[in-house]
């Protein structure tokens, strides 16, 4: 899965939001290392700073700054992300911008829909030369075309006698070819 989480301070004096900010995000960090997130997996760069300003009776109003830190988190292990939501919340996330599912392995996984796309195409071929009376006698051409299907972000929770679970759906990965066969009689 992909996480993205958001620290966020509000305050006049934006020297002493990033202080509380990087504060936040260090222990934040080090929980995620604690609980087995490999440091190349966190990405925290990602700084945003916006003017505050309320609404009152009398108009807009400025109050200070907004500082907000992204963390991005990347891990396979499905199984305890509830626990890495509960422990970042703790100590300083404001809130979660994003949260999918995704395919740690990728090029495998489009490497075997390609291995059978060919052998489909093979079988195609070789099916229409026996019906037409032909044998096939080589390759002309061939090109691929790849798809990646990602479920939304948004992903479907019930909730059943008090148990929560989430449904990832499925990612569809496939590959197609156009090969060209060269045909004899």
């Amino acid at each position: 899965y992909t996480l993205t989480m958001v620290i966020e301070e509000r305050g006049a004096v934006v020297g002493k939001l990033n202080e509380q900010a990087n504060a936040k995000l260090n222990a934040v960090v080090s929980f995620l290392l604690s609980q087995g997130v490999a440091e190349q997996h966190i990405q925290s760069m990602s700084v945003n700073l916006s003017p505050w300003y309320e609404h009152t009776p009398n108009g807009r109003e400025h109050k200070g700054f907004i500082l907000s830190r992204q963390v991005r988190v990347t891990s396979n292990q499905l199984q305890n992300y509830d626990t890495v939501l509960d422990g970042a919340m703790k100590r300083g996330i404001n809130r979660i911008d994003q949260f999918e599912f995704i395919n740690s392995n990728p090029e495998k996984v489009y490497r075997e829909a390609l291995i059978a796309a060919v052998d489909d195409a093979k079988d195609r071929a070789n099916l229409i030369a026996k019906q037409m009376g032909v044998t096939i006698a080589g390759v002309i051409s061939i090109s691929e075309s790849m798809s990646y299907n990602q479920p939304p972000v948004g992903v479907r929770m019930r909730v059943q006698q008090e148990d929560a679970f989430s449904l990832p759906g499925q990612t569809d990965t496939s590959a197609a070819v156009n090969v060209t066969f060269a045909i004899e009689n």
